[in-house]
């Protein structure tokens, strides 16, 4: 509501831009641009072991570089990502030939944007199965169980905060 449309056309570029550097850089796939946010999928269209460390060292390298976009009309970009990991279906949803929309269907990516809902400003917020999946090559402050919409039972959910140092996840 503070910026006229091509002040806010620019962030949004910046912003997309930014993030998909990022996501291209790790090997990520973005899926689908939704508003302000981006859904961006790891894993897809090939899985690897390794997808869940890109996914979270993405996150940590997207929350630097948009600390690095030059403020337009006196906004400073600030994000708040949700990562969960698990089994999905993935396919097209709509449409055909070059429109068409790659959708992911399951618990994951719900329990992802109930884990982005949690985040601060700044900040990543991960699933239990994430935190599990990550071994010690990363930081996590526990925020406790939470229940989230859509879930009858809580979650546990954790806040990233740095890599460590580690030879590998198993260690």
């Amino acid at each position: 509501t503070r910026l006229d449309a091509e002040d806010l056309q620019a962030l949004l570029e910046a912003y997309r831009e930014c993030i998909r550097a990022v996501v291209q850089k790790h090997k990520g796939y973005i899926a689908q641009y939704l508003g302000d946010g981006v859904l961006v999928y790891f894993g897809y269209p090939s899985i690897s072991e390794s997808d869940c460390e890109r996914a979270l060292r993405a996150a940590l390298d997207a929350l630097r570089a948009i600390q690095r976009v030059q403020p337009i009309a006196g906004v400073q970009l600030q994000v708040r990502m949700g990562l969960a990991t698990g089994t999905v279906v993935i396919g097209q949803l709509v449409g055909a030939g070059d429109t068409h929309e790659i959708g992911a269907v399951g618990e994951t990516p719900n329990l992802a944007a109930r884990m982005q809902s949690l985040a601060a400003p700044g900040g990543v917020v991960v699933s239990d199965a994430t935190r599990d999946a990550a071994g010690d090559l990363f930081a996590f402050r526990s925020l406790g169980a939470v229940q989230v919409k859509g879930s009858a039972t809580a979650v546990n959910a954790w806040e990233l905060l740095s890599e460590q140092q580690s030879q590998s996840r198993f260690q």
